[in-house]
């Protein structure tokens, strides 16, 4: 190719936008050019004189204004009595603060801080910022503009690199010197700021390449500038050297928006240091800038990303987490200097947090859904979203919502240093509460939580009924129709997470492709085709078909064309029964074609999980020939056991990857960075559609013992000949009472045992002769022993019908209310 030639992807990208993108990315590009052009200039630092034009004409210092003017539009107040106030309130609301900061901030001033996943890393005697930590490459100092960050010419993954420079450890550092006041943690940040500056002038480097990146810097520098404020370390010259550089990134932050080229978490995370530094500087040139711009982007960007339900359109919990962290840090600041945000913006945040308090699993850990950054907006305390309480405690006292209190549990630092001791108080004054629900719906993004209570050794399950995100689908997976499941204190049922982004693209698409996820594989193909680190070449659709609560029963049905492409065309649908608060029920159908496919349920495992079953073989094989319907699993992770049963219309193997496998999806990745071989359960079932498999999940729980089940297939058979085989399952209970379910796949009459049903699906407990619970999406007709249980007095079926008494709940079709009709059964 010419070096004038275009590519042609760049090409059809030009085609897609509007007159607005192609307007702003001219003058952005005439903009970087110039600065290419007089880089040698930008080279050299910025005069005192010219850096102190910028200031307030009252203010010949830059050190006296950050402590008489800056300092009180903070979060942290300075003054000495408010000082003591928070340290006090600190030592008491967590005793072991002194000694955890302190020993943190020893290991900082060794220049030993954590990348990522890759743990705690030393960074040498004097700190190469340009230097990957963890292989040791060096990155090129070239224009900003000149990278390519995951070309073949990057020599590792930036992620890495950027990570170490987003300076969030300093902001940790300058804690410990703001409560225990050891000058030399302060003289080590200031230290390493200037040691920065110094190999990072001005538009050179590739830490000035992302906006993103600029923007999460100085967020850790104004906090850890205002944190060391008292401190000798920060003289006038140290003070105005790390301004100039500071008010050079914001500015680079404020000229090159990720408005059209990441328009996402990049765009919110921008805007919010804009906002910060607008709302601290606020009568600095330019300060006014910075605060109208950041408060406008941020405004738009969560009116664009965030669905009506709350949830962020990456579609991924930690991004979700990532964007709120974000907004919270922008309303709290906004609101202690009087200048609120729009209602419309605070309404959205506020339903991002329900999103995490329902999402966040009974320990408070947050399960993986979608891409995992490994990092965070503001690490003060903690350097993930595992645990995101802070952002729930801060949110519950923002909004004064006594429901998220609950789920975030205990107090948490975070929230201290953010909104001080009168949000502590406030805080004390909210009383303890969880959200009424123990069901939650999130039907833009897709997601439904099914909950057996709140206490933390509930059962917690997330079914995900989604596609790929309203944002390109860059940090979404070919998860469509998967579930995550916590119950007795610990995961049982996991998704692998992210493991990387760059360097390696088949490990890359190994975590998100399908057979990475807890849901149903057709012919070893995924749902959706990764075209690149953060495209598809293909997407699956889901859509949401049934959700409902009838009977005792929380159901879910979805299904998604991810497989209906090419010749052979094969539709996956699922039902999920919760039969609450006890276990689940998961069908799932498969239709299309009259020819054979292999279709695999896969389940992943935590990765201390040890499996167990007398099914089960040591590792996949195709060469033999299954004559079993049915299979028995238990997975033993911790205390916690979990039962599998499965039951399919035609011969099933049950196989476990043990995990660690190098081409296979048998791995775990808690965060960026890392991975851990984690097990895994395939059945499998080659068959043609309709094809079906019934799967029960039965964990310990505070409810019952995984021990206690013992399901087993009930003989069925459709009445009608020349119709799919129908599949019915037994389970008798500890009680003496037994449940039973039975799918019809074309909803024909149906005999099993004692039972006769013409419905899709029937779910009963029964107690003798008696049903005491009953749940029939369309159902026509339902017997026990030629006794008439249910019976439609007009030929169209009853769109749901329930009951946990002798009163039968009836809905004759879709819009219409529950009726009742009362039935000794």
């Amino acid at each position: 190719m010419s070096p004038r030639a275009v590519p042609w992807s760049k090409l059809q990208r030009l085609r897609g936008m509007g007159s607005a993108e192609i307007a702003h990315r001219a003058q952005e590009c005439m903009r970087r050019e110039v600065e290419r052009v007089t880089r040698g200039f930008h080279a050299a630092e910025e005069s005192d004189r010219r850096f102190l034009r910028r200031l307030p004409p009252d203010r010949p210092a830059f050190l006296p204004y950050l402590q008489r003017d800056v300092a009180p539009r903070f979060y942290v107040a300075h003054d000495t009595d408010s000082r003591v106030e928070l340290i006090g309130a600190l030592e008491n609301c967590f005793p072991d603060l002194p000694s955890r900061i302190e020993a943190e901030a020893n290991e900082l001033c060794s220049h030993r801080f954590e990348v990522l996943g890759h743990g705690v890393i030393d960074h040498g005697a004097e700190i190469d910022w340009h230097r990957d930590p963890v292989t040791g490459a060096r990155w090129p100092r070239h224009f900003w503009a000149d990278y390519d960050l995951v070309g073949s010419d990057a020599p590792g993954d930036p992620k890495r690199v950027h990570e170490a420079n987003r300076h969030q450890h300093l902001t940790r550092l300058a804690k410990a010197y703001f409560v225990l006041g050891g000058e030399r943690y302060a003289r080590e940040v200031v230290e390493q700021m200037l040691g920065w500056i110094d190999q990072n002038p001005r538009a050179t480097g590739v830490h000035w390449h992302s906006s993103l990146e600029i923007a999460l810097r100085a967020i850790s520098w104004m906090w850890a500038l205002l944190l060391i404020l008292p401190s000798r370390s920060l003289d006038e010259a140290a003070a105005r050297r790390i301004g100039k550089s500071l008010f050079a990134q914001l500015d680079h932050v404020s000229d090159y928006p990720s408005l059209y080229s990441s328009p996402n978490t990049h765009w919110i995370g921008e805007a919010t240091a804009l906002v910060l530094a607008g709302l601290l500087f606020a009568d600095c040139d330019r300060g006014r800038t910075w605060l109208e711009r950041g408060t406008r982007w941020l405004g738009s960007a969560v009116e664009h990303q965030v669905g009506d339900d709350g949830v962020h359109g990456e579609l991924s919990s930690c991004y979700h987490c990532y964007a709120l962290d974000f907004c919270l840090q922008a309303l709290v600041l906004a609101r202690r200097n009087q200048l609120p945000f729009s209602p419309a913006v605070e309404r959205r945040v506020e339903a991002m947090l329900e999103f995490v308090a329902h999402v966040t699993r009974p320990d408070g850990s947050l399960p993986l859904l979608g891409d995992d950054d490994g990092g965070r907006a503001l690490a003060l305390e903690r350097t993930d979203y595992r645990d995101p309480g802070d952002l729930l405690c801060t949110g519950a006292v923002h909004f004064g919502r006594a429901d998220y209190k609950g789920p975030a549990g205990a107090y948490r630092e975070t929230t201290l240093w953010l909104l001080g001791t009168e949000g502590l108080r406030n805080w004390e004054a909210l009383p303890a509460a969880v959200p009424e629900s123990l069901r939650a719906s999130f039907p833009d993004a897709g997601y439904f939580v099914q909950r057996s209570g709140w206490g933390s050794s509930d059962s917690h399950l997330v079914f995900d009924c989604g596609g790929l995100g309203n944002l390109g689908g860059g940090h979404g997976h070919a998860d469509a129709l998967s579930l995550t499941l916590y119950s007795g204190g610990h995961e049982l049922l996991v998704d692998p997470g992210t493991f990387l982004y760059n360097g390696d693209a088949d490990q890359r698409d190994l975590f998100r492709t399908t057979g990475a996820h807890n849901t149903a594989v057709v012919d070893e193909r995924p749902q959706s085709q990764p075209g690149g680190t953060f495209r598809w070449t293909s997407k699956a659709t889901a859509s949401l078909l049934d959700n409902l609560r009838c009977g005792g029963i929380d159901y879910l049905a979805g299904e998604h064309d991810g497989y209906a492409r090419g010749v052979d065309r094969v539709i996956h649908r699922r039902r999920l029964l919760f039969v609450r608060p006890e276990y689940w029920i998961v069908l799932d159908e498969f239709r299309g074609d009259e020819v054979e496919h292999d279709f695999e349920l896969v389940y992943h495992l935590a990765p201390d999980a040890e499996i167990s079953g007398p099914a089960i073989q040591s590792c996949p094989t195709r060469s033999t020939s299954p004559t079993n319907t049915e299979a028995r699993v238990d997975a033993v992770t911790g205390a916690c056991r979990l039962g599998m049963f499965f039951h399919a219309s035609g011969p099933l193997s049950v196989t476990a990857l043990r995990g660690g496998t190098e081409a296979k999806a048998d791995w775990a990745s808690h965060r960026y960075g890392e991975r851990r071989p984690a097990p895994v359960v395939v059945a499998r079932l080659r068959a043609r559609p309709p094809a079906s498999v019934i799967t029960l999940l039965l964990p310990d729980s505070a409810h019952c013992s995984a021990s206690d089940w013992q399901p087993r297939a009930l003989p069925a058979r459709a009445r009608e000949p020349g119709t799919a085989r129908p599949l019915a399952v037994r389970m008798p209970l500890p009680s003496g009472a037994e449940d039973v379910v039975i799918l019809s796949p074309h909803g024909t009459e149906v005999e099993a045992g004692p039972y006769r049903a013409r419905a899709e699906l029937v779910f009963a407990r029964r107690d003798g002769e008696r049903i005491e619970r009953l749940f029939a999406p369309r159902a026509e007709s339902f017997t026990l022993a030629g006794d008439s249980v249910l019976a439609t007095p007009a030929t169209k079926p009853f769109h749901r019908v329930g009951s946990e008494t002798s009163t039968l709940r009836i809905v004759r079709d879709r819009e219409s209310a529950p009726g009742e009709l009362s039935c000794a059964v």
